[in-house]
């Protein structure tokens, strides 16, 4: 593991059981592949409204899916253990080697930026990677192993990119659960 982003953590083994876990969300939620997308991907929100991911050709619109109750569970739990509410969750769904997320920074104007974001992983350990914005040299990896959480801290979307690669190695499938607090309209 390289030296981490200022502010950036990782617990592994935070998950008490990652195998059940990661079965019941790969077979009980419905995944939504939309076109070209190099992944699976399921939106929740206990506030329903749609979210906007993307910029240009790639925006793509989300209507909130229903919270299952094991991701409820994660995020009461998260909740507890960070001090504030994660109303957002966002499931990226990676079924090969080839499945991948590029750089980017969680930086929609509906996510609230003055709260951490909690990246829990089940399934295939891969790796994150991590730049200042500023920076296109200075990378970072982490590898998420199963049942792991990585943590961003508040503001840091506004200084770094992440981004999950291919993988070198071919792999099984993987499961990542991005929890961020979400800013209300009213």
């Amino acid at each position: 593991m390289d030296s981490l982003p200022d502010g950036v953590v990782y617990i592994p083994d935070y998950i008490i059981e990652p195998d059940l876990c990661f079965e019941t969300l790969w077979n009980e939620l419905q995944w939504a592949r939309r076109g070209a997308t190099p992944r699976r991907e399921y939106y929740t929100n206990t506030i329903p409204v749609p979210y906007q991911y993307g910029r240009g050709r790639g925006v793509r619109e989300y209507q909130p899916q229903p919270i299952h109750p094991l991701i409820d569970h994660i995020r009461s739990e998260l909740e507890e253990m960070q001090g504030c509410r994660f109303e957002v969750c966002f499931l990226n769904g990676y079924e090969t080697q080839q499945d991948h997320l590029g750089w980017h920074a969680d930086d929609s104007p509906e996510m609230d930026d003055e709260r951490p974001i909690a990246i829990v992983s089940l399934g295939v350990a891969r790796e994150i990677w991590f730049r200042p914005q500023e920076d296109k040299q200075a990378v970072s990896k982490l590898t998420l192993g199963h049942g792991s959480l990585c943590l961003m801290p508040a503001g840091f979307q506004d200084t770094h990119y992440h981004r999950i690669p291919k993988a070198s190695f071919e792999c099984g499938a993987r499961i990542s659960m991005t929890f961020r607090g979400y800013v209300s309209t009213n």
